[in-house]
């Protein structure tokens, strides 16, 4: 955790994260630890064995005072904490960087949708852009927050994954199998009646296989769910959505809540007290003005921008 707190972070490259990781104890060992003492860490023999840098030293100091390890919480609750961050930085990054150049506002779409002002042709294509980046990104990042729920959860090796997300060991030695899904309307009839053979499949050799989804109900009146009840035989016993996951996975019923309070503090932040979708509007309108400096404003603007690409 702390070697991916100073990686992510700090800034430390991922090898000089872990080494300089692996000399504390804890969390309080390294929030306690001052900077003469940092400055030159030394072996048993007392030979300087990992020297830091005054930028390195600075950083680490102020990552220190930042509150971004909490010695009140567990180690998975501050892993899960930093990697919420880090995923709300990288798109708050991605936001603050986008530059018209990167849109590429599509003709087609500006006739199409009749898209007649500058602001407008501006505004769906950043939300658009920034969309691919959330979508692309947050799959990545719910499975990491899914294996922060048990230290008995893991990726399978590739060998024997056979398209499986998760596999999950118990206490007796018992590997339940798991497919991961967004929400309870993300699967289509073929993709159920695969993955309800791969579960027979698991049950054949004596284990047990779920679909998962990472959010949603039962009762919810959805496609997938009415598909789920006519093509997977016993779906209520071979499915685990929303809550009924994280409670699974986590062995806590309170731990999707705990998620939830993590998430919020953790982009509060990085966004203080602003939203992902406040940014978004700055960036129209900053991209919105390199338009009109570019190709100038209201409808002549767009049909000199439609000149110069089509």
């Amino acid at each position: 955790m702390l070697a991916y707190a100073l990686e992510k972070e700090v800034g430390f490259s991922k090898k000089r994260a872990r080494s300089l990781a692996s000399y504390f104890a804890n969390i309080e060992d390294f929030l306690n630890v001052e900077e003469q003492r940092i400055k030159n860490i030394k072996s048993v023999s007392g030979q300087t064995t990992f020297r830091l840098t005054d930028d390195e030293i600075a950083r680490i100091s102020a990552f220190q005072i930042s509150g971004g390890l909490s010695p009140q919480l567990t180690v998975a609750e501050n892993y899960l904490a930093i990697i919420s961050r880090v995923f709300t930085k990288t798109q708050l990054d991605m936001v603050r960087k986008l530059s018209l150049a990167d849109l590429n506002p599509n003709p087609f779409l500006i006739r199409a949708l009749n898209l007649d002002t500058t602001e407008k042709v501006v505004r769906l294509n950043v939300y658009m852009a920034a969309t691919r980046s959330i979508v692309t990104s947050m799959g990545f990042f719910v499975e990491k927050l899914l294996l922060t729920t048990s230290d008995n959860l893991e990726k399978p090796n590739k060998r024997e994954s056979g398209g499986w997300d998760l596999v999950k060991t118990t206490s007796e030695g018992e590997r339940i199998w798991l497919q991961i899904k967004s929400g309870s309307n993300n699967m289509d009839k073929d993709q159920i009646e695969y993955w309800a053979k791969k579960i027979q499949e698991k049950a054949n050799e004596g284990e047990r296989g779920y679909i998962g989804f990472t959010y949603g109900k039962r009762t919810n009146n959805t496609v997938t769910i009415g598909l789920l009840k006519q093509v997977l035989p016993e779906w209520e016993m071979k499915t685990l959505i929303g809550r009924e996951l994280w409670d699974f996975l986590s062995e806590d019923p309170d731990y999707s809540s705990q998620v939830f309070t993590i998430l919020r503090e953790s982009a509060q932040k990085i966004l203080d007290q602003h939203s992902i979708s406040e940014e978004i509007e700055e960036c129209t309108k900053r991209i919105t003005q390199e338009f009109v400096q570019k190709y100038g404003d209201g409808t002549q603007g767009i049909s000199n921008y439609m000149e110069a690409i089509f």
